[in-house]
């Protein structure tokens, strides 16, 4: 708890950025440093294990129970973490390329060896459309690359296609939990690659050479998240409430599949969402939070959120106080 500004949610920053090495709000690692320091390190122990990320002169030092660690890779999920912010409404209401990014995070944390194709497939990718926008092009090289390029994103289609099935399932249970049976929401996949059989190369090559970079592959796959019977895109038709309902049962849904896969519930990080949910709303959100699970909250006040047995803390400019309960 505490005033605007004084490092709430920079609390639950350092947890996240321990759990996937980069922040949802800075751009780049550095600008995480405090003004005038010239060096920083978030360290936490968690399931027996002691984790630590230092900067100093523009540098990321990685260390696991103080070992050197050289791939970030091996940070990736050991703390499973499902983040609730504000502006996860964009998950409902945004580009494709939030959803995108969403659903490969969550089948990292279920599956970190999912991580290494989704890094091959970015980079075979990005080689391939400096290689489309070349004007000299050697053929065997774009046989090459749209060979990896396949390889990876079958790969990743099938392992989307798989999640989607279970993620529609568990978010509709999470918005009629959330709104005591009133809304029903629901999720459809739409790969870019065909889920049998291979990409058609030859017909995307015209395009492709009008356009100068790729237009097939999992980097244009999207999710269509419906509401109702008449099944209306909830992200152009619903209210502001039920956009922002669905993007919470998402957030629901992946702690739930994490568990599912993991065994133990993720830490749920809660950044001030409680102004943006009407009471009722916020009653089942804590109602459906599990009681097995770590959580933590920030807000300025209470606002019906602190319970008899939780721990709360005052946080002001460089301190964190615990508070009598």
């Amino acid at each position: 708890l505490g005033a605007n500004g004084q490092g709430k949610t920079s609390l639950l920053e350092a947890i996240y950025y321990l759990s996937r090495l980069r922040s949802w709000r800075a751009g780049r690692s550095g600008d995480l440093l405090a003004w005038s320091q010239a060096a920083a390190r978030i360290s936490v122990d968690y399931a027996g294990q002691n984790l630590a990320v230092t900067w100093r002169e523009g540098k990321r030092e990685l260390a696991i129970d103080r070992q050197p660690v050289s791939e970030a890779s091996a940070f990736w999920g050991v703390i499973p973490t499902v983040l609730f912010i504000g502006e996860d409404r964009e998950l409902i209401t945004g580009s494709s390329k939030g959803r995108r990014q969403w659903i490969d995070g969550l089948l990292a944390k279920r599956d970190p060896a999912y991580l290494r194709h989704a890094q091959a497939y970015a980079r075979a990718l990005r080689q391939r459309n400096a290689w489309l926008k070349d004007r000299v092009r050697d053929p065997e090289v774009g046989v090459s690359l749209t060979h990896l390029l396949t390889q990876h994103g079958q790969a990743i289609t099938a392992a989307r296609a798989a999640m989607s099935g279970p993620i529609g399932e568990a978010l509709s249970a999470a918005c009629s939990d959330l709104t005591g049976q009133v809304e029903n929401v629901t999720l459809a996949y739409r790969p870019s690659f065909p889920l049998q059989g291979e990409p058609d190369w030859e017909r995307a090559a015209a395009e492709e050479q009008r356009l100068r970079h790729t237009v097939l592959g999992p980097h244009r796959d999207d999710w269509d998240i419906l509401l109702g019977q008449n099944q209306k895109p909830l992200g152009r038709f619903g209210s502001e409430g039920q956009q922002r309902t669905a993007a919470l049962g998402l957030r629901l849904a992946e702690a739930r599949l994490i568990r599912e896969a993991r065994g133990a519930w993720p830490l749920f990080l809660i950044d001030d969402i409680a102004p943006q949910l009407d009471e009722s709303r916020q009653g089942r959100l804590r109602e459906l939070l599990p009681n097995e699970a770590q959580c933590f909250f920030t807000a300025p006040e209470p606002r019906g959120w602190v319970r008899p047995e939780d721990h709360a803390w005052k946080i002001t400019p460089g301190k964190v106080v615990a508070m009598d309960r």
